[in-house]
Formats: structure tokens, sequence, C-alpha cells
């Protein structure tokens, strides 16, 4: 079976390199075509009609698929493995240094699909991590109750999982309070510590890509007449979006799923929860009722990982950094939920009030310690309540900060600008090589980058329609129901959503690989595409052929591309850095 399927593909090659190589070079064409002294359709380089036609250097459309008929010009292996390995192969490898971690590789495969489909989403991903360290960051800043720090980084950390928050019988509330807990703070960041980091693997493929591109492009623009139509100025551009991808998620805290999930468990094995006091006591005693390990009192944890079955979106659930973008909502809801409780620990903590009110308020002896332990030790319902719940039953819906739909706002203008200044300038390079206007390669281009931007949308969409579909569900005290409302409706397009684009960002992937390789190929290099027919129009295209065009404004637009795109990926990771460099008063205590 192996050696039929073989056959096959060697029949196919075979069958490829024969049918690009059937027709002749379009320079041999408008020899032929020179001969004629009567023939029409010649032009200059401008694309005027020449009354000679041994004075022309270019053929209209019409006159070409006349003169050089319909296939494209002859493939070239060394043009073709000379362009593919500079302009294309580099970028490709990088790819490889993107943070993946996922829990299976059908996720990993799916996380490249998205971050090579739609770099849009992959930006918007990383910028809105890098806003919401910052944020985190300011909220927890004013808080001066214990574990406040180690609070903040472990929600830092834990953007890459759905956040299961449990109030009820004070999980969440002896996370907080009681000092037996301190351990699971410590165990749990201790456990989260940023991993994916700079490493001379990283940063050598970094550099070499830069280096190569640079060298790449100061040849191609002091040779800029060679193969002009098989090079790969606007596909290289096209591409370096990446270098601020890969830099940027080396800056931004990662782990992968198995240390993620193994830190939440190893820390909710040391986990301790407060007892209700016994009916006939006065007073709460913690030597008559001490904290108990909160595995033994219930099956849930006060917070944890949602699993796939527990959430409604199942690009929640996957841990890749490119599906932070489907948890910005739980998580924001999660944070703000955990800061209020801690606000409001500290707010009693600041008037001396203990958590058993029925205690006086002990002093520390020693100045670098500001709260007692003794004055963290209550029974369930005064722990609870010392965190502004109701009681052992409140299990509330976590509130929504504010501020959310601005670092959306915030990040989406950074993930556009980034798409567009790479997909821009490439096509410009391509826009402005004769013939100019808008043909088949730079057409690719600008379709690669729409495509992108309505995956971010819809992507962006369904999060937010599941986030709406959880809280009908949650307010209405069920997490599936039968009938057709709202909730329903919201769930099922947002799933809808979510698949389309998904796929879309698969096909979007092969296809501007695609397009790349057809135009080292010289795939593109047919009367149609040469002729820019998209943008022109039929009756105004023409093919320039002969040598001795003047390329000073295809050499000005190949500069201005450069300089825009590389200059905008500059700019993004410079402002990158300063959003983290003010996350870092907590990230790096």
């Amino acid at each position: 079976m192996r050696s039929t399927g073989s056959v096959k593909l060697l029949l196919f090659v075979s069958f490829f390199f024969v049918s690009v190589s059937a027709s002749d070079t379009f320079t041999q064409c408008l020899e032929t075509f020179r001969t004629n002294g009567n023939a029409t359709g010649g032009t200059d380089f401008f694309g005027r009609p020449v009354n000679d036609s041994r004075d022309a250097v270019g053929l209209t459309y019409e006159q070409c698929m006349a003169s050089c008929g319909t296939g494209q010009e002859s493939f070239s292996w060394s043009v073709f493995s000379q362009q593919f390995s500079a302009w294309l192969l580099p970028w490709l490898a990088l790819v490889s240094q993107l943070p993946f971690g996922a829990e299976s590789r059908i996720d990993n495969l799916i996380s490249v699909a998205l971050t090579v489909g739609s770099p849009t989403l992959a930006a918007f991903s990383l910028v809105i991590t890098a806003l919401n360290t910052r944020w985190a960051n300011d909220r927890f800043s004013a808080i001066k109750y214990p574990n406040h720090e180690n609070a903040a980084k472990a929600l830092i950390y834990l953007q890459q999982v759905p956040l299961r928050l449990t109030t009820r019988d004070g999980l969440l509330a002896s996370l907080i309070i009681i000092p037996e807990n301190d351990d699971w703070w410590d165990c749990l960041v201790d456990r989260l510590q940023q991993t994916y980091t700079w490493t001379i693997a990283a940063a050598t493929s970094v550099a070499w890509v830069i280096i190569a591109f640079i060298f790449t492009i100061a040849d191609s623009v002091m040779n800029l007449g060679n193969n002009v139509n098989s090079s790969g100025q606007g596909a290289g551009i096209l591409w370096l979006w990446l270098v601020p991808m890969v830099v940027g998620w080396l800056w931004v805290p990662v782990c992968s799923f198995e240390k993620l999930r193994a830190a939440i468990d190893k820390a909710n094995e040391i986990a301790f929860v407060a007892t209700p006091e016994e009916p006939a006591q006065a007073n709460y005693a913690p030597e008559i009722n001490p904290p108990r390990l909160a595995n033994e009192v219930s099956h849930m944890q006060g917070i944890r990982m949602h699993n796939k079955k527990g959430v409604f979106t199942q690009d929640a659930a996957r841990t890749a950094p490119v599906f932070n973008y489907a948890r910005i909502w739980e998580w924001h809801s999660a944070v703000e939920m955990i800061a209020q409780a801690f606000e409001s620990a500290d707010r009693m903590a600041k008037r001396h009030t203990p958590v058993n009110s029925g205690n006086e308020w002990t002093f520390a002896e020693e100045r670098r310690v500001t709260h007692h332990r003794d004055n963290r030790i209550g029974s369930l319902g005064q722990v609870q309540a010392y965190c502004g719940f109701d009681g052992p039953e409140d299990e509330r819906t976590p509130p929504m900060p504010s501020g959310v739909w601005k670092r959306i706002f915030v990040a989406s203008l950074f993930a556009l600008g980034l798409q567009w200044s790479t997909t821009a300038s490439a096509a410009i390079t391509v826009l402005f090589t004769p013939t100019t206007g808008l043909g088949c390669r730079s057409g690719s281009y600008i379709l690669y980058g729409i495509v992108s931007t309505m995956i971010w949308l819809t992507l962006l969409l369904s999060s937010y329609l599941a986030h709406l579909a959880k809280l009908h569900h949650h307010d209405r005290g069920d997490s599936s129901s039968s009938g057709f409302d709202f909730a329903n409706l919201a769930e099922g397009l947002a799933t809808f959503l979510r698949r389309l684009s998904t796929f879309a960002a698969v096909c979007n992937t092969l296809c501007i690989i695609l397009a790349c390789v057809f135009q080292f190929s010289d795939v593109f290099s047919t009367c149609y595409c040469n002729s820019s027919v998209l943008g022109r129009g039929a009756q105004h295209a023409y093919n320039v052929i002969a040598p001795g065009y003047d390329y000073d404004i295809t050499r000005a637009a190949w500069i201005g591309g450069i300089i825009l795109a590389s200059g905008y990926a500059v700019l993004f990771l410079f402002a990158l850095h300063l959003i983290l460099e003010l996350s870092n008063d907590i990230i790096n205590n």
C-alpha cells in the first residue's frame, strides 16, 4: 500500500512539474511577437500602445493571452529553492518558538493554525494578557492583607486556564483568611513560576531570522530586476509579525498545561477550610474545632480548573496562550471576586477587628509582621463574613470589573495595527512592482489579512456569547436546560462561530503558505496575474516583459514597506515592554 501511494505521489509531482514547464518564458513569447512588425497589442513600460511591434517591451492582456497562452511561465528550481529558503523557510522555522504547551497535540495544532491563520487573534491574545497582568498588579497593589501578592501572582499565571471559584462552605474565604493556608499560596506560586523564558535556542532563532531577513532584503533591493515576479519581498514582509509574537510571549508569564494542573492539584492537597462552631459554644474555640483539610470536607475546591465539560466554549479549556481571548470574561470575574474578598478582609484588619469578633485584636511583636495569626482565626461563618460573603451557602455570580472593554479596545488596536502594518506593507511592495496594480500576489496578501481579521472578530464574539450564556444558566440555577431560549441560542451560535473560525484559520494558514509557494514557483506568472487584471480590468491590463524597466518607484515602495512593517513591529514591542514594566511590582517581587 505504501509503494502504491508513493507511485501516485510521484506521478502527481511529475505531472505538476510537466504542467508548469509546458509554457515558454514570457521573454521568448515577446521576441516571437516582435518578429511580426504588423502585429498589434504591444505596449511600452507604462502600458501605452506602440505602433511598431519591434518597439514593444510588453503586451496587453488580450495579446498576451493570444501570443503566450493561458499557462504559467516555466518552473525554475534554482529560483524556487533560493526564494523559498530565503523568504519563507526561516519564518516557518520561527513558528516552532511560539509557546504552545496545551493538553494534547490536537490543541497545539489548532493553536498553530489560529496563530498563523489569524495573526490578529494571536496579537490580541498577547496584548490582552499583558494588559490583564498590569491590571491585576494594580488591583492588588493597594491591599495589604497577607498573601495579596501571592494571589496576584497566581491569578496572573492562571490566565491560561478557566478558573472555577467556590464561595460556599467557606472554601474560598478560608484560602484568603485562615493562616493555615499561607502554605497553599506559597505552594501554588512556587509551582507556577514562569518557565518559558529566554533561552539560547529562542534567542538564536530570533536573531538568525532577523539577520537573514536583513541580508535578504538588502540583496533584493540591490538586484531588483532579477526574477521580479517570483521575488519573495512581499512574502517576507508579510510574515514579519512573527518576531514581536515570539519575543512578546517570552516576556509574558506562560506555563504548560502539565505544570498548571500539577500546581493547582498539589496546592489543593494542603488547602484547609474553617469549621462551623458548635451550637452550644458561645464563642468559637480553635482548639476545639480546628480547620480541616478541604478535601476531607468537600469534593469542591475554593480555586480550581474547569474541565472541558464544564466550560461553554472549548477554546477556554485549551491552555495554549493564543486561547487567552476565550478566558477574558471568566478570568476578570474571578480576579475581581478574589480582590473584593481581600479588600473586605483588609478593611476589617485596618479597623483592628479580628475574624473572631469575640476576641480582642492582637498586636504583632515584630514590626515586619503586620497581621498576627491570632487575628485570622475564626469559624466558617466568621471567615465568610470577614470576606463579605453572606453565609456558608453563599454561591454568588462572579462580578465583572470595570475597564474590561477598555482593555479589549486597546488590545484590538494593537492587534489590528500589527496585522495590517505587515499585510499592507507586503501588498504595497507588490502593488508597485511592474505591472503595477492589484494582482494575484497582492490580492492574496490582502485576502489573508481580511480573513485573519474576520477570524479574530468572530472568535471574540463567540467568547462573549458563551459568557452571556454561562451567566444566564448560572442565574437560572442550572447548567443545561431544554427549550429554545436566549441562553441556548447564544451557546449554539458561540459554538458555530468557534468551529467556523477554526476551520477558516486552518484554510487561511494553508492558503497563505501555498500563495508564497506559488509565487516562488511562478504559478502566479501568468498573463492574468502579471497583467494585474484584478486591479486594472481586462481592458487596461498589460504585462511588462522585457528588461530595462526603471525600478526607482518600485525600490522606494519596497523600502517604504519595510520601514512601515519593521517600524510598527519595533513600536509594538516597545509598547508591550512598557505595559509589562509597569506590572513587575508584584511579579518580580
